[in-house]
């Protein structure tokens, strides 16, 4: 949604817009808002299956007995690398990703966008702080898989490049992200917000 052209348009209304106006403007809201609700889900959805077919592997593999069956004594650091994802997804599901829902007000819309935009704020955080353990547990496991024989030392310095290059570059799209998009969108919808507040009060 641009927020800079709702804003625009409601400034050009002196903050009171006639019918068809407000009736365009919470249409917007309510689709924006519809849409980024499904995103969500579908996001999560996706993350949920992409982070049980490796544990599911994982498990078959400690079940069925193979050759270079998984240690979890010396290679405990695979529980909490299984489990941290797993923990920040139920987070992000329970905490960070509301239903979008109806309104009939102008206000509402704005609130229900106000809202939206604090948990995108949040999920970013979540996931930043389960990468922050993520990247040390990372270096531990890799060193466990070494001392095991499962991975030469080169292998694990190419691991190490690989991993480690892709949370890097995660965090820095998350950052950017936070700072080019979200900042902005909630200092606009507070705007909005403050601006609408003073209409109805004078």
């Amino acid at each position: 949604m641009d927020y800079e052209a709702l804003r625009n348009a409601w400034r050009s209304n002196a903050n009171a817009p006639d019918a068809a106006a407000s009736a365009y403007l919470l249409g917007e809201a309510q689709n924006t808002l519809v849409h980024r609700s499904r995103t969500t889900r579908r996001m999560l959805a996706f993350a949920a299956v992409m982070l049980t077919i490796p544990l599911a592997l994982m498990g078959l593999d400690m079940l069925t007995g193979q050759v270079d069956a998984i240690d979890l004594t010396r290679e405990w650091g695979l529980i909490p690398f299984a489990l941290i994802p797993f923990a920040a997804l139920i987070v992000i599901a329970r905490r960070a990703s509301p239903a979008a829902r109806t309104t009939a007000t102008l206000l509402g819309a704005f609130h229900a966008l106000r809202a939206d935009n604090k948990a995108a704020q949040l999920r970013i955080f979540i996931i930043g702080g389960a990468m922050l353990v993520f990247a040390p547990l990372l270096y531990v496991l890799l060193g466990q898989l070494v001392a095991t024989g499962k991975m030469a030392p080169h292998e694990m310095q190419s691991a190490g490049l690989v991993l480690g290059g892709a949370l890097a570059l995660g965090a820095l799209w998350m950052v950017i992200k936070l700072v080019t998009k979200l900042r902005p969108e909630q200092r606009h919808l507070d705007a909005l917000i403050g601006q609408y507040k003073a209409h109805i009060g004078s």
